[in-house]
């Protein structure tokens, strides 16, 4: 499992992202601010008092910010927006850990930013594993008690989380065996350092995954690593489908009245990441359009193979879509057939169904299966997102065949009839060309619709064209180059989608003598 998770996390092109305010994980953090240059050179802490401060939508730093800073809280979904909002002057400050700072305020192309540290005893907030099993918080709290008192954790917490990680660092070798079964463990492989998911010379190195392995090795397990957006980990766990959470969310005693949480892993410190004063400037801010178009293929695409990531993440896309458009189909023609019964209980059921299918948002469709419907069995976020979008395209196809069939004047039919078609042969004679002629556009048209909508799968942890635009974006800070070429790819499908329509209309017309 282990491999598996490295060998995904590879093909993935993961370099470090810091979404530090994420749904549960393993350590104790405190909040750090990107800032404005408008504060001169001895920034402090409490230069922020009252400002507006950006945090990550989840996370604890909006408490952190009202109570420490009496400051107003701007949510952000991922970093990048948030660098962004300071950049353009949107907000004041960005609250993120200390660790997380340093690699904004040090990665390439971010030569403006910088980074203020507030003090430890200053905002704290400890963090740990989350999972919806007593017995299984209650065996890791002994583990970290015999890690701590043994200097594991002492060690893990130098290499890990008070420096940077070198390139080459790696997790000792740790045997995993299956002889008390597997234990499953969502996390978030974009957070560094705590979630980040690394690969070198085939080992994840983490701190959040070094420590899961340590005990499961203790456990007797082998691990299953489930790869799940932020947002996602408390709902997962709680639902039972992972058997720990791994982030780096704070405790609190209003998540701990949702979830359990183990003993607090780590204290860390929070910074602020400020705009630098010296004149600096992020690499490929000049230079115009073709400079810009250059530095963002050369960081967004060409860098770690991330090509591969945008191409996989258009494949997910296209699968869900065409999945979802036949299954849809087939669906929809067994509800339509519902709806025309003579049964009036059946007729009302089929109507209710398409009622409630129709007034219902795909987002909240899809968590609602996911974590409540599918929510204690081990099924797949591509198969739920396949499931959820055949039920609204199965309802849509519903109505709109019906409406079909009863525009077709009945005389044709009994015309028909009269001179011995059976009721089978004058559907597929009379009625189907029909049918298919006044439903086609849209057929075709709903389906151009289900490839923009199919973007909201990111909230059940599946990585479509959308979602690997932002996971990009969080990698790279860039929050523009990967959303325009989401958008290229999103209008390119879209356009065949359209000239497809035009051509199929056309041989169907024209087989008709139009």
């Amino acid at each position: 499992m282990v491999n598996e998770m490295s060998r995904r996390i590879r093909r993935r092109g993961l370099l470090f992202l810091i979404t530090v305010t994420l749904a549960a994980s393993v350590f104790t953090g405190q909040a750090a601010p990107a800032v404005r240059n408008d504060y001169g050179a001895s920034l402090d802490y409490t230069d922020f008092f009252g400002k507006k401060i950006g945090v990550i939508t989840g996370s604890i730093c909006d408490k952190l910010s009202e109570d420490g800073l009496n400051a107003v809280p701007v949510y952000y979904a991922e970093t990048a927006g948030a660098i962004r909002g300071v950049r353009n002057g949107e907000i004041d400050g960005y609250m993120v850990d200390l660790f997380a700072a340093r690699v904004i305020a040090g990665y390439p192309g971010n030569e403006d930013l910088r980074y203020v540290e507030i003090p430890l005893e200053k905002f704290f907030a400890p963090i740990g594993v989350i999972s919806a099993d007593r017995e299984i918080v209650g065996r890791f709290n002994a583990f970290l008690a015999g890690l701590s008192s043994d200097g594991t954790l002492a060690d893990m917490r130098s290499r890990w989380l008070e420096t940077e990680p070198a390139p080459d660092s790696r997790i000792p070798d740790i045997p995993l065996t299956d002889e008390s079964g597997t234990l499953r463990v969502a996390t978030d492989g974009d957070g560094m350092p705590f979630s980040y998911a690394g690969v070198a010379r085939g080992a994840l190195k983490n701190y959040s995954i070094e420590l899961v392995l340590r005990f499961a090795a203790q456990e007797g397990m082998d691990v299953e690593f489930i790869d799940v957006n932020s947002s996602g980990l408390i709902p997962i766990t709680a639902a039972g489908k992972a058997d720990l959470g791994l982030d780096a969310t704070g405790i609190t005693e209003e998540r701990q009245e949702s979830i359990l949480f183990t003993d607090s892993i780590y204290d860390n410190q929070l910074a602020i990441v400020t705009l630098r004063d010296d004149g600096a400037r992020a690499a490929g801010t000049g230079g115009g359009f073709i400079q810009w178009l250059k530095t963002g293929i050369e960081k967004d695409l060409i860098a770690y193979d991330r090509w591969k990531m945008v191409i996989g993440g258009l494949g997910v896309t296209m699968i869900i879509s065409f999945s979802a458009q036949f299954f849809g189909t087939a669906f929809g023609c067994f509800v339509c057939f519902l709806l025309m019964r003579g049964n009036k209980f059946v007729r009302q059921a089929a109507n209710l169904y398409c009622a409630f299918i129709r007034g219902m948002p795909a987002v909240t469709l899809l968590i609602l299966m996911y974590y409540i419907v599918f929510g204690s069995v081990n099924v797949s976020g591509l198969s739920v997102a396949v499931t959820a979008f055949t039920m609204l395209v199965g309802g849509d196809i519903a109505q709109s065949l019906k409406g079909a069939i009863e525009s077709v004047d009945p005389v044709e039919i009994e015309a028909a009839r009269s001179i011995g078609f059976s009721a089978f042969e004058a559907f597929t004679a009379i009625t189907l060309p029909q049918v298919a002629r006044k439903i086609l556009p849209s057929y075709v048209g709903g389906f151009v619709t289900l490839v923009k909508t199919t973007a909201v799968v990111g909230c059940i942890a599946v990585q479509d064209l959308t979602m690997v635009g932002s996971i990009i974006r969080s990698r790279t800070f860039d929050g523009f180059f990967p959303i325009i070429v989401s958008a290229l790819l999103y209008l390119t499908v879209t356009a065949v989608c359209f000239l497809l329509l035009k051509f199929a209309v056309k041989k169907i017309h024209a087989g008709d003598g139009r």
